[in-house]
């Protein structure tokens, strides 16, 4: 009797579980999962050049958006050519424009939080000349700035990971664990990006991907792979136990194009996310701020067909093609 009350309790704890986390108990899900669908995204969202405000961008719901951040004089400034002051549209509780990251997060929080079905959306985060985390901007402070304002919102490796059932990202995403993208509706993913400015001897890709080792059950964020599309595995760059811990790629959306079918199944098949820039400039280059909308979603389509997860371009103004399609064809 003590060992059937014992499995009876282990059950109700394994459901309990499940419950808590959203987690199905298969990695399968019904519908095509987060790693078979692919999303738009909208390029230095937060320059006040593409939108007055961050949460005009946000009312568009795109896949995903980008916030470029530096460190260089120990704050979280958003800016996109320059270190020195915020230049952004993110606003203040007074409407203030120009704040800080945490400023930032907290526009998205609201938005979020007032449209709580939203599609999942992804941020790409840039640090444009790396962290400092010896002047307290590393990654556990990054983490910190999105926990503490979308908390549970927050998809992080570990729910990939399926609470741990999965030893790696790698494991999980070859695995299709990702999650119905349906079922992911009101979560938000942050990606972390090594910035064009940076010249550190520990890199964001790498000082990230070490901080989610470390601290996997915890850590927030998604390491990005910079320059990621390539002919061959591109974490090759990195020491072996760190490469499982990438499964997010960022390039060229003509650079994506231009692979094999083969080459381009790398990603698809492993349901690595990746995410294409430029999309305007795939043969036949579309305009790069105005196509139709016609002309975007068919863009859109495209890369979807060739396998990217996210076609992201500078097109603030067309209507109607922030749409989920499906990758591959």
């Amino acid at each position: 009797m003590r060992g059937v009350v014992r499995a009876a309790v282990t059950l109700s704890l394994l459901l309990g579980s499940l419950v808590t986390t959203g987690l199905a108990p298969s990695a399968h899900a019904v519908g095509p999962t987060l790693g078979e669908v692919t999303i738009s995204g909208l390029h230095n969202t937060y320059q006040r050049s593409a939108f007055a405000r961050l949460s005009n961008a946000l009312a568009l719901q795109p896949g995903l958006i980008e916030l470029d951040v530096w460190t260089t004089f120990s704050a979280w400034t958003v800016a996109h050519d320059q270190p020195f002051w915020n230049d952004n549209n993110c606003t203040s509780t007074s409407g203030a424009v120009n704040q800080g990251l945490r400023t930032c997060v907290d526009n998205i929080a609201a938005w979020h939080n007032a449209n709580p079905g939203h599609k999942p959306l992804l941020i790409k985060l840039e640090l444009k000349a790396g962290f400092q985390d010896d002047q307290g901007y590393g990654p556990d402070e990054l983490d910190a700035v999105f926990r503490t304002r979308l908390g549970a919102a927050m998809y992080r490796p570990f729910d990939l990971m399926r609470g741990g059932a999965y030893a790696t990202p790698d494991a999980a995403a070859r695995a299709n664990a990702w999650g119905e993208a349906e079922a992911l509706r009101g979560r938000v993913i942050l990606l972390v990006l090594k910035g064009t400015a940076e010249n550190d001897s520990l890199p964001t890709d790498i000082e990230y991907a070490r901080y989610l080792r470390a601290n996997p059950s915890t850590a927030v964020g998604f390491p990005f792979v910079h320059n990621g599309v390539a002919g061959s595995d591109p974490r090759a760059r990195y020491e072996s136990t760190l490469r499982p811990w990438f499964v997010v790629f960022d390039g060229a959306a003509t650079s994506f194009a231009s692979l094999t079918a083969a080459q381009r199944a790398f990603y698809s098949g492993n349901r690595y996310l990746v995410v294409t820039t430029g999309a305007h400039a795939v043969a036949p280059a579309l305009s790069q701020t105005s196509p139709t909308t016609q002309q975007a979603v068919d863009r859109l389509r495209l890369l979807g067909c060739y396998g990217a997860s996210v076609a992201s371009a500078d097109w603030y103004a067309v209507p109607g093609w922030h749409l989920t399609v499906p990758r591959g064809c």
